[in-house]
């Protein structure tokens, strides 16, 4: 993927799995008119059935939203044999495009698992993009290797990156450290002032067990409604840096 030009500012959000808390998700996103690709894996083995969207649930979302592709099963690909991996990864996307009645363009690596196989596997499927978990950065890279900036979540391993981006600033540090909304804004200023894609991404089910539902919107508040913004869905981030 080209480089998005330095003075464009992108924003896009991505969610992982298929939860039936993505029904509220979905409202908080629409509440600040922020566009999103939810990626599901419509028999995801790490949830009960009544635990997952339904059919129904998943028309309803594509309705508003982009739909991607997160296998049907939402096993780590490197656990599987290749023609097993291909085998979820096509069923995951032929299932999905029933439900909607359109193509599924989009991907995602299951919990960020995969190797170079398996990139190749999806763009043979037809996938035209594909999401990582790899963060931290303004530019997305290859289309189906697609890098992102912030997750919805605390990661106790951002201490250095949080110190790096308080400039030596300890209290600031912390903050940033500590609450992932805090980094998550701080990096959509960085995108403003350098430009690039600001990338969110998470699950609707993270954010309800560790009640982040507070500063998952203070965080939307914050990056919606610029006029110096250009909002997408993942799959158009392609036509922008193509």
């Amino acid at each position: 993927m080209t480089e998005v030009p330095r003075r464009q500012v992108v924003v896009t959000t991505s969610w992982d799995d298929g939860h039936r808390l993505d029904d509220r998700l979905a409202a908080l996103l629409e509440k600040y008119a922020i566009p999103a690709t939810f990626y599901i894996a419509p028999r995801n083995v790490e949830w009960n059935a009544a635990d997952l969207l339904s059919p129904a649930g998943v028309r309803e979302l594509a309705d508003r939203f982009e739909i991607g592709g997160h296998t049907l099963s939402h096993r780590r690909l490197p656990t599987l044999s290749d023609r097993a991996a291909r085998d979820d990864i096509q069923a995951g996307k032929e299932e999905l495009e029933d439900v909607i009645g359109e193509s599924v363009t989009s991907f995602c690596y299951p919990c960020g698992d995969y190797t170079q196989t398996h990139v190749q596997i999806t763009g043979e499927l037809g996938f035209t993009l594909a999401r990582t978990v790899r963060r931290s950065t303004l530019e997305p890279g290859s289309p189906l290797e697609l890098d992102t900036t912030v997750n919805a979540y605390a990661h106790r391993v951002d201490a250095p990156l949080a110190l790096r981006m308080a400039r030596g600033r300890p209290w600031t540090a912390a903050r940033l450290f500590l609450s992932w909304d805090e980094l998550a804004m701080k990096w959509f200023e960085i995108c403003r002032l350098e430009g690039g894609v600001f990338h969110l991404w998470g699950h609707s089910w993270e954010v309800d067990a560790r009640g982040d539902w507070q500063r998952l919107e203070r965080l939307l508040a914050h990056i919606s409604g610029h006029p110096d913004v250009t909002y997408v869905q993942n799959r158009d981030l392609l036509a922008l840096g193509a």
